[in-house]
């Protein structure tokens, strides 16, 4: 449970003035929903603003292929990295404001559930006050911050000079002409600036907000099944792994969806990330070049934050299973209604898929087909 120490940091990191329709109190460490009147800026019109930049960036690529003579491979790069982060940011907070409701149900009961197991090893050693996964995922929050703003830097810096955004440029230099009054390029560099970054931050909230999210519910979902081992197979104890079943059953439509859309972005973000980072070395000037790399670094930290927590969900929960009915087999006779029980269980696993539809489990094998999927792309991209 010390890991929930995490989303506080989260909270007056990234959530000083964006807002989602949940959140969490410290005070009585669980969620609830927020329907208030503070949501209509600092989530609905905030929501608006980012799905105006998907609508400029899907327009700037329908022109940018209708006017071949004008593509660059940069802005290429960046219209890419910019669809991939704000698709995810308004496809997750829509899905999630839709079940805002059982979303914050589901982590209530979670914690819920995880207390009372808490209170079976209640002589257990106290827990450090930061352990491993909250050490990481601060570095992780904190590393993620100031990316938005070198991001939105550069992207004015191209716009105001007709490398990037060519539409933008057109229809403010019809306003004012940039290259004849430097008044009108320092205006324009400023509202332009302040645009982009006021999207890539929200789109970094959106996207450090899923990672974190997943992480505690991931390491409260393996922390549990662990204890849960420590038990004997009894009616107790099979009820106990009955409710997390139950919990993560409930929330599995929302739980594959998020899952795709972490994996995708993911890979599409890493591999753009690797290829400018080799490719355009000595292009982009620093400090801005930087955001590549560490976008790069961030990318591959998250994905061996959650992948490997999605495994051992079903990894570890399949072993527990396993053991009990081998344990309740050695008993039987004695025990029929448990070893009934038993052989009904079924392991908790993430599923990834949309809606009603699931491609795979999470299983061992999905990580070595991920990592070197991408490798393979990474490495087909820079040979291209």
């Amino acid at each position: 449970m010390s890991t929930l120490q995490i989303i506080p940091i989260y909270h007056k990191v990234f959530l000083f003035y964006f807002k989602f329709p949940f959140l969490y109190d410290p005070a009585t460490r669980r969620f609830k929903t927020d329907g208030g009147k503070d949501l209509i800026y600092s989530f609905y019109l905030a929501e608006c603003v980012v799905i105006s930049c998907m609508v400029l960036a899907i327009i700037e690529v329908v022109n940018d292929i209708r006017y071949p003579e004008n593509i660059g491979v940069l802005e290429i790069l960046l219209i890419v990295v910019a669809l991939i982060l704000t698709v995810f940011n308004v496809t997750s907070t829509i899905a999630l404001s839709i079940v805002k409701n059982e979303f914050v149900a589901f982590y209530n009961d979670l914690i819920c559930q995880v207390e009372l197991l808490d209170e079976v090893f209640a002589k257990r050693k106290p827990t450090k006050k930061l352990d491993k996964l909250t050490i990481i995922l601060s570095i992780f929050i904190f590393l993620s911050a100031p990316m938005p703003l070198l991001f939105a830097i550069f992207c004015g810096y191209l716009t105001i000079h007709d490398s990037f955004a060519h539409l933008l440029y057109a229809w403010a230099d019809a306003i004012c002409p940039l290259n004849t009054y430097f008044a009108c390029k320092s205006i324009t560099f400023i509202v332009v600036t302040a645009y982009y970054g006021f999207v890539a931050f929200n789109d970094t909230a959106a996207l450090v907000g899923g990672v974190i999210n997943s992480a505690v519910i991931g390491n409260m979902l393996i922390d549990s099944v662990t204890k849960l081992a420590r038990l004997s197979p009894s009616l107790y104890s099979i009820q106990i792994y009955q409710r997390f079943r139950i919990l993560a059953k409930n929330l599995e439509a929302i739980s594959a969806l998020v899952a795709s859309l972490l994996l995708s972005l993911g890979f599409g973000f890493t591999v753009t990330c690797n290829f400018v980072s080799v490719r355009m070395a000595g292009v982009i000037p620093m400090p801005f070049y930087l955001v590549f790399p560490i976008g790069s670094l961030l990318g591959m930290v998250g994905i061996r934050l959650l992948l490997p927590y999605g495994i051992a969900c079903h990894e570890n929960s399949s072993k527990l299973l396993v053991e009990w009915r081998t344990r309740l087999r050695l008993k039987r006779g004695n025990m029929r209604l448990e070893e009934k029980m038993g052989r009904m269980l079924i392991p908790i696993g993430i599923r990834v898929g949309s809606g009603e539809f699931s491609f795979f489990v999470l299983k061992k094998s999905t990580r070595s087909t991920y990592y070197m999927a991408l490798m393979d792309y990474t490495v087909n991209a820079l040979m291209a």
